[in-house]
């Protein structure tokens, strides 16, 4: 597959191999960057399965992007329902189409924040998935308008009390979007987030201290990483220490 340059919104359909079953027919971006991202994601190694957490039912993909990360949980977690929230217009019609075989997964062409409004989302230089509302060094001067919807406000239009799963993805909006989320945060089981800056993956490390604990992370640059945050009431007994034990101020 070619670099992103002029044509990175051509457009190109893979099969690409899932943790179960036959491999899925996924469209994606025509760059090599597009095709790791979701290979990764489907095979199981951005967000890693934590097998003990089970009665998952409500997932909540804020930045779903092409729809990878809604079919990889979609397969883990049948019973679920899972809401894939992604503004861009462009990868939108492809999560639609990625995830159109998983009848479990509802898709909103919108994102989430703090509060509703509209935003200028500017193109990724290296890859439409890099799109971002915060202009930097690694988006261009092309953007569109985007429609945002304050996080609480989405989930209470729609009669969700308790979210299970969150995995967000936003490019830098990560912090906010947490944070109108706070009063949801002790009853989520896992968290799945994606950092920007070290000053984002400090306040986030902040924000989730006292509900949840650092079970899993991937820190492949200094500004950037993944981060997998486990609900502290599920550890395992055998993984306690006296450490885990203190109280939290």
């Amino acid at each position: 597959m070619n670099s992103a340059t002029a044509t990175q919104l051509e457009t190109v359909e893979a099969q690409l191999a899932r943790p179960h079953g036959l491999p899925l027919a996924f469209r994606l971006f025509k760059t090599d960057s597009c095709f790791q991202i979701a290979h990764d994601i489907l095979a199981g190694k951005t967000y890693p399965h934590v097998h003990f957490v089970d009665g998952v039912k409500t997932i909540l993909d804020i930045g779903a992007n092409l729809g990878a990360a809604s079919a990889y949980f979609a397969q883990l977690y049948p019973q679920a329902i899972v809401y894939a929230l992604e503004p861009a217009s462009a990868p939108f019609s492809l999560l639609k189409f990625n995830t159109v075989s998983f009848p479990n997964v509802g898709t909103f062409p919108f994102g989430l924040f703090e509060d509703d409004k509209h935003a200028s989302l500017y193109r990724g230089k290296a890859d439409p998935v890099e799109s971002s509302v915060i202009p930097s060094h690694r988006t261009d001067s092309d953007c569109e308008q985007i429609k945002l919807v304050s996080a609480t406000k989405f989930l209470a239009e729609r009669g969700i009390a308790k979210v299970d799963i969150l995995k967000l993805d936003t490019e830098g909006c990560e912090v906010p979007i947490l944070r109108n989320l706070k009063s949801y945060l002790p009853e989520i089981k896992l968290v799945y987030v994606e950092y920007h800056s070290d000053r984002d993956r400090r306040l986030i490390d902040e924000l989730m201290a006292k509900t949840h604990i650092l079970w899993r992370g991937h820190v492949p640059l200094a500004y950037r990483g993944e981060f997998c945050y486990l609900n502290r009431r599920l550890i395992p007994s055998e993984t306690y220490t006296s450490e885990i034990l203190l109280p939290l101020d």
